[in-house]
């Protein structure tokens, strides 16, 4: 049995083989293993982050994620069919160097598979052959220490390859079959797969995580004001000296924040602190200094400023913010009624 084959001339199964021969290395096989849980780890924790640090976001950033994730598997869509394209089509690119570029004579014959061209000369016993690794588009003949490795391509063999590999076990009956094609689309849908499980734990733990992992104030709550017969709220101060007076329709919808130097009113989603938790304004006394880059003066009343944030995180147009905008418009209707100020407690 004789056959021949010439690198250039089957370019698609010849550098199918050489590709196989660079995932296969030893080095990129240990680097491949080595980097891939600290870059799993690395993708969950990013995007764990970035969903629980943007809570309010989530479902933004979630449709930004799936975008990108659909992109990806676009272009590796595009790719494939690109390299498929390529098998209808001569590539324009044949040069190959050295050897590769001379013609490789096989023979089979009284046990023997024998390779020549004119650089080397290949005399390989039958029964020494432990493995066949199938390829797409070839196969590859190895003894059981891999010091000698034929590749053929499938399409120049003179007889069905099943023929071929049946001549061979007929020397080598414990003659092994890899189907390592198979093995290699197995292992990247298997990576594809485990990038997408990983992707799905990081929405779900961050969506968790953004859910209860927020800043918790010591509020006073509107329970413990006093309810008026008009259902207005009274809060009284007896440190700073002043009292003031929430509207009925504010009901549920903040908490105090006492502090040393004044008060911080927060503006509650259903009476509850959450992510959506937000600043609605601060009492300052007029010696305690503020920050008018973060914050905006909205009122003062006698030894008191009113001052409210310049930025908020609520989404625009959102429920919350529609919400937190009508509450911000009645802070100036807020009445401060002064009990007896204390300088030396602002300073």
């Amino acid at each position: 049995m004789k056959f021949e084959f010439k690198p250039s001339e089957n370019n698609i199964s010849f550098r199918e083989y050489l590709n196989y021969l660079t995932l296969t290395l030893p080095g990129v096989t240990i680097y491949r293993q080595t980097i891939l849980l600290p870059c799993l780890i690395a993708i969950f924790s990013m995007v764990t982050y970035i969903l629980s640090d943007y809570y309010i976001g989530f479902t933004y950033i979630l449709i930004l994620i799936i975008i990108i994730l659909l992109f990806y598997f676009l272009i590796i869509f595009l790719i494939i069919k690109v390299i498929k394209s390529k098998k209808k089509k001569v590539l324009k690119n044949n040069n190959l160097y050295y050897d590769l570029e001379s013609t490789f004579y096989f023979t089979v014959e009284d046990g023997y598979l024998i390779r020549e061209n004119e650089f080397s000369n290949i005399k390989l016993q039958l029964d020494k052959i432990k493995y066949i690794k199938l390829l797409k588009g070839g196969v590859i003949l190895t003894t059981e220490n891999e010091n000698v490795s034929l590749f053929i391509p499938k399409n120049i063999l003179p007889v069905p390859l099943e023929e071929f590999i049946s001549l061979i076990k007929e020397k080598n009956n414990s003659l092994i079959i890899l189907e390592e094609s198979k093995r290699l689309k197995k292992l990247s849908k298997k990576l594809n797969i485990i990038l997408v499980i990983t992707l799905i734990l990081a929405c779900i733990f961050g969506f968790f995580l953004g859910k209860y992992s927020f800043t918790r104030y010591d509020l006073v709550m509107e329970n413990e004001l006093i309810k008026q017969n008009d259902n207005t709220y009274l809060y009284e101060n007896d440190t700073l000296g002043f009292s003031l007076t929430f509207p009925s329709t504010w009901e549920g919808k903040f908490g105090i924040e006492e502090r040393e130097d004044g008060i911080d009113v927060y503006y509650l989603v259903n009476g509850k602190q959450s992510h959506y938790t937000t600043l609605l304004f601060s009492i300052r006394g007029l010696g305690v200094f503020f920050n008018n880059i973060d914050f905006n003066l909205i009122k003062n009343e006698g030894l008191y400023f009113f001052v409210g944030p310049s930025e908020i995180e609520l989404r625009k147009d959102s429920k919350e913010h529609l919400e937190y905008l009508d509450l911000y418009k009645d802070i100036k209707n807020i009445k401060l009624r002064e009990n007896t100020y204390y300088p030396t407690k602002i300073q």
